[in-house]
């Protein structure tokens, strides 16, 4: 069986290793793939067909493809929408840092399948090779963002914005001012970064361009990321806690953390869940063993919270990962049936090589480890179905007595 392997790592992995040394040094990277196309990303762009015509020609000349089937990878880093003839309930989805479209595959399918119309979009600088990172900007990712919403509130009754990691920021930020937004859902809502070293990134971004470059092999994301791509997930939580400071979103919002995220500060995401959304349709989904303990508090009302236990040695899972509350267990690249394996996840170089020979091995997120078994990286949601139950709970009135159980 061939086993493929990503080598990505957190924030505080790429970054924190530099010294100032290093970060003042200069780095040249050759390779095609890491240099800026010409070229800039077709952005402001509507109605959504005309939006998609122009990513696909952009993403059809400037995609360095990692592997043999080219009208594959062009599908999964397209937007893409589903459910077109409802102009009910729509929801738009908002993808992370490095990520694609093809992160909301599951979601975005099972919504349409239950009547949901369902937009997702492309943030600038992703789908095609990782040196278009290199011109991004915090700014430019919240004017996409806030045009595509501000497309798709007029040609639906109601609208729902969602988002991954820094998609969920990107979304929340969008909602302080709109007031089209019914509800948020926000998967692995990427508030605070879980080391202070990210502060940095913004400062330090041309002067330590590539923090970490790897190889090539996933279709649905990069594995290397540039530093201004980590500066404009900085100023993105930035540009929220701001808004935090000054006030209270009174909105409904479905929000799945993963409590052992080995990226995302949960504490403060939980807390932030706690005191900043004052919406009594509000559902915390945590994933893990403990209740969060909020500061001055015993924990998040259990009213509000469903805690769903990650140790599941039938499954050999000891943790939810960053990124496995998105998927299904039948997805094609990241379910159970897949030979796709994440091997690099933050353990001895021995047991990462144990597991790339595909030897039996346990799941978890990035830098979960024991002496007993060899990890890899947690890519599906064992509670996928619960996931959707309340996501429609969420957005449909007659589901709703299902919320947050």
């Amino acid at each position: 069986m061939k086993l493929f392997t990503i080598r990505k790592r957190p924030v505080i992995t790429l970054i924190a290793g530099a010294s100032l040394l290093a970060l003042a040094s200069c780095q040249s990277v050759k390779s095609p793939q890491f240099s800026a196309s010409h070229d800039n990303f077709p952005t402001g762009v509507a109605p959504f067909d005309e939006y998609q015509a122009q990513v696909k020609q952009w993403i059809e000349a400037e995609r360095y493809f990692v592997g043999e089937n080219p009208a594959e990878e062009i599908a999964m880093n397209m937007p893409y929408e589903c459910g077109i003839s409802n102009s009910d309930t729509g929801v738009l989805l908002v993808h992370g840092l490095g990520d694609s479209p093809y992160f909301f595959h599951d979601v975005a399918n099972a919504l349409c399948q239950n009547g949901v119309r369902v937009r997702t979009i492309l943030l600038p600088g992703h789908g095609t090779k990782p040196g278009d990172m290199l011109r991004v900007s915090y700014q430019q990712w919240q004017d996409e963002t806030d045009f595509q919403l501000a497309s798709f509130e007029k040609e639906v009754n109601t609208l729902y914005a969602g988002g991954f990691s820094t998609g969920a920021n990107l979304v929340t930020v969008n909602a302080f001012d709109n007031d089209a937004i019914a509800g948020l859902l926000l998967f692995s809502p990427a508030y605070k970064a879980r080391f202070f070293v990210s502060k940095l990134t913004p400062y330090v971004d041309s002067l330590f361009v590539w923090p970490n470059i790897e190889k090539e092999d996933n279709p649905s994301r990069y594995n290397s990321t540039a530093m201004p791509g980590f500066a404009a997930y900085q100023e993105s939580v930035n540009a929220l806690q701001a808004r935090f400071k000054e006030q209270q979103l009174d909105v409904p919002v479905l929000m799945v953390v993963a409590e052992k995220d080995s990226v995302v500060d949960t504490h403060t995401v939980a807390t932030q869940f706690h005191s900043k959304f004052t919406s009594s349709r509000k559902c915390l989904l945590w994933q893990g063993e403990q209740m969060p303990m909020l500061e001055g508090q015993a924990a998040v009302e259990t009213s509000n919270l469903v805690l769903q236990a990650m140790q599941l040695p039938d499954k050999s899972i000891s943790a939810a990962s960053h990124m496995s509350v998105l998927f299904s267990e039948s997805n094609p690249l990241y379910g159970t049936a897949s030979d796709f394996r994440i091997c690099d996840n933050g353990q001895s170089s021995e047991k990462e090589q144990r597991c790339i020979a595909g030897e039996e091995v346990w799941y978890g997120p990035w830098g979960y480890t024991d002496e007993n078994h060899v990890y890899a990286r947690l890519t599906y949601n064992p509670y996928f179905d619960e996931l959707i139950e309340n996501v429609l709970a969420l957005t449909q009135e007659e589901k709703a007595n299902h919320y947050c159980l």
